[in-house]
């Protein structure tokens, strides 16, 4: 299997909790990974997920440490994030200059929601 470390998920802001999201998002996007089969589908297939995969993780551990005061997202879980930020039609506006990556990104998003939907053991 490929191996899914996320290495470019660290902004240096708050190092211990950067580090245990990106070691929750890495557990759970392993198993999405497995669950759905995609090491046995096509390169392009791979890297799309892997691709999109790394850009969500970075995007919700920005998010998680970036985030005003006031804002929910400092305190929330790897989980939480998932939860806000990824829903049955697609992923947060990451490329919003290019919308063949945004669908492409969106696609991956609305199968990860679709598993986390089904699997009961987050």
């Amino acid at each position: 299997m490929k191996n899914l470390k996320f290495d470019n998920w660290s902004l240096g802001e708050n190092p211990q909790r950067e580090k245990e999201l990106a070691a929750r998002f890495q557990e759970i996007f392993t198993e999405f990974w497995r669950s759905c089969g995609i090491e046995e589908k096509s390169a392009k297939t791979r890297n799309r997920y892997l691709g999109g995969l790394n850009a969500l993780g970075g995007y919700l551990i920005e998010k998680a440490v970036l985030s005003e005061e006031d804002e929910p997202e400092l305190s929330m879980t790897a989980e939480e994030l998932l939860d806000e930020y990824v829903d049955d039609y697609e992923g947060p506006l990451i490329f919003m200059d290019n919308e063949t990556w945004q669908n492409e990104f969106d696609g991956v998003c609305r199968k990860l929601h679709k598993f986390l939907k089904n699997n009961t053991k987050r």
